[in-house]
């Protein structure tokens, strides 16, 4: 039994009698000097639970439960208030009408906020330290209301004293041989550093999930918790990026049993949030159940068929200097049990050291001198002849005067040559939540290839402009004669005169354009909404339900229109239209808007 000082059971009656902060847990195991043993399970005759509606900032509301235990200490009620470690570990303090109303006991905070006999809204105020947001306090405001209808006796028992919570540490459950297509319903788990229940993640989505099973491919369909949608525009698994719509994320996964590296995009401007939070992502396994996918009939061997083949340069529609010269045009493709076998000619294989494909075996058929050359052939097992597939050729060559050692990086498809998906080039783009814009607009030409693509900073009237045109392709006659845009590139001053002549973009002045300010969100509004009257959209009539709405009939009307296009959106009720239009709102803009654009030709 564990003993307690004259002290410090002096000091424990105190805080009961005047402050009432130590929770009901330590009033059971305290009161009347009687000590609960660790690890005993103890029942408090006198609980209840109640419920009560929160009233609290957008977003702390879903961190606060709407039941708590209501407690009697001393002829005064209270109510246990029962917040998650994460959000605990972020409350400085707890006040209610000034006094004190959280306590720290067995090392874990406690907060009881005292309810009146009529059970009126009690004004809470909890001073919180959100890293994440500044490293200063700040005061959040919280009412309660409690409901003395939803009052009834609480008949679960109470944890144990300082009970240790088991920890639930991943290991690899059930595996599966093959799976039959279909959908199926599977529960799935968030884990820290391999350890589950990762609230800090699944608070942001539904447990139960789907499987989607394929050809042999798996799929997770995740659901994002109401509360959250409109803070989680995408989520990461297995180096998969999907942006949600409606609140659902698809991504494929290369296995079912595995722990796999993921994470959840949360976007809260409100917060001046925006930030990939890590998390391992693991199917329970467990007491799953998948029927076994029937074994396929063998295709019927077939004779060798001819087939072009085409070499993509890395990461672009370009032909690389490999096809032809290096490596034939056509390959001899032959079906097997397993897939096919391709055979690939390499017409001058006395400067080939290595030839390497990535997702298939590559092995030499065959080696012939042909005059000076050496003709090789390679064979290729691949499973399927629909993919393209990432290929690395060694050579060194040392002809005519020519001498060079290099690996080339290249893609192979077989067959009529199709467009190559390409990724931009970015590196600061991979958990932006209109990644697939910009990727989408750089395929197109509108972006040109960088290191970083900035997706935070501002965008000038110059560049917007700029942007503009590369997805128009306007030539219009100059109209305009703008003294301050001299300076800018041939590309730049064409943009700027050509919209400028069409109407969508008009200057500060007669002779200024004022190239390098900012543009405004309003100011994109009007300049996409005019393009699109231009090209025979008729207005509805729409208004939106923005609380910011600008005074300006254009731009109010602009606004509402491209709002229910799905060509701009707002946040919170707000669309804020003097703040300045970032790059990565005006890729999500740009991409849209020729969407928008193509179906009005139709």
């Amino acid at each position: 039994m564990v003993k307690k000082s004259k002290a410090t059971k002096a000091v424990l009656a105190s805080l009961l009698a005047t402050s009432a902060i130590v929770p009901a847990m330590a009033v059971s195991a305290e009161v009347g000097g009687e000590t609960t043993r660790t690890g005993e399970a103890t029942t408090t005759a006198a609980a209840k639970t109640i419920d009560f509606k929160v009233d609290a900032p957008e977003s702390l509301q879903r961190f606060i439960p709407t039941t708590g235990k209501l407690v009697e200490r001393n002829g005064q009620q209270f109510i246990n208030l029962e917040l998650s470690d994460a959000v605990l570990g972020m409350v400085n303090s707890v006040t209610v009408a000034g006094q004190p109303a959280m306590a720290e006991f067995n090392g874990k905070k406690h907060i009881n906020i005292p309810v009146t006999a009529d059970y009126a809204p009690v004004e809470v105020t909890l001073n919180m330290t959100i890293t994440f947001v500044g490293k200063d306090p700040v005061d959040y405001k919280v009412t309660l209301t409690p409901d003395a209808k939803s009052i009834k006796e609480a008949t679960e028992t109470t944890k144990p004293v300082e009970e240790a919570k088991e920890e639930k540490i991943f290991k690899v459950g059930k595996t599966f041989d093959s799976v039959a297509d279909g959908t199926y319903d599977i529960k799935w788990d968030a884990y820290k550093d391999k350890v589950g229940n990762y609230k800090a993640i699944t608070s942001h989505f539904s447990p139960d999930a789907k499987l989607i099973v394929k050809d042999g491919k798996y799929s997770v369909q995740l659901t994002i918790t109401e509360d959250s949608k409109a803070m989680v525009p995408d989520v990461t698994i297995a180096g998969k990026n999907v942006v949600a719509k409606d609140g659902i994320v698809t991504l494929e996964i290369p296995s079912i049993s595995d722990l796999h590296e993921a994470s959840v995009h949360v976007v809260v401007p409100a917060m001046n949030m925006d930030k990939p939070y890590p998390f391992g992502f693991a199917i329970e396994t467990a007491n799953l159940e998948l029927p076994k996918a029937e074994a396929a009939p063998a295709p019927a061997p077939v004779e060798a068929t001819k087939m072009p083949v085409t070499v993509f340069k890395d990461g672009t529609k370009e032909q690389s200097i490999m096809q032809g010269t290096y490596l034939a045009n056509e390959v001899m493709v032959t079906s097997t049990e397993g897939g096919y076998d391709v055979d690939v000619t390499f017409p001058q294989g006395q400067w080939l050291n290595d030839f390497k494909v990535e997702g298939a075996t590559v092995a030499l058929k065959s080696e012939e001198t042909v005059g000076k050359n050496t003709v090789q052939i390679y064979t290729i097992s691949l499973k399927d002849i629909n993919e393209i597939y990432n290929a690395t050729v060694d050579l060194t060559v040392d002809a005519a005067g020519v001498k060079y050692d290099s690996v080339h990086k290249v893609q192979l498809q077989f067959g009529e040559k199709k467009p190559v998906p390409v990724a931009a080039p970015f590196k600061d783009i991979a958990n932006n939540g209109n990644k697939d814009a910009i990727v989408n607009l750089f395929n197109k030409g509108i972006f040109i290839a960088a290191d970083n693509f900035n997706p935070g900073n501002n965008v000038t009237r110059a560049q917007f402009a700029l942007m503009l045109n590369r997805a128009l392709k306007l030539d219009v006659p100059a109209k305009a004669a703008f003294t301050d845009i001299v300076k800018y590139g041939d590309e730049a001053k064409k943009a700027i005169n050509a919209l400028n002549g069409y109407g969508i973009i008009n200057g500060k002045t007669a002779t200024t354009f004022a190239p390098a300010q900012d543009v405004t969100r309003k100011q994109a509004a009007l300049m996409i909404y005019r393009l699109l009257e231009k090209n025979g959209y008729t207005a509805t009539g729409d208004t939106a339900k923005f609380s910011d709405m600008p005074k300006e009939v254009e731009a109010s009307k602009a606004i509402s229109e491209l709002n229910k296009l799905g060509i701009i959106s707002g946040f919170e009720g707000k669309f804020n239209p003097e703040n300045k239009l970032t790059r990565s709102q005006m890729a999500k803009i740009l991409n849209n808007t020729l969407t928008v654009v193509e179906g009005l030709k139709k």
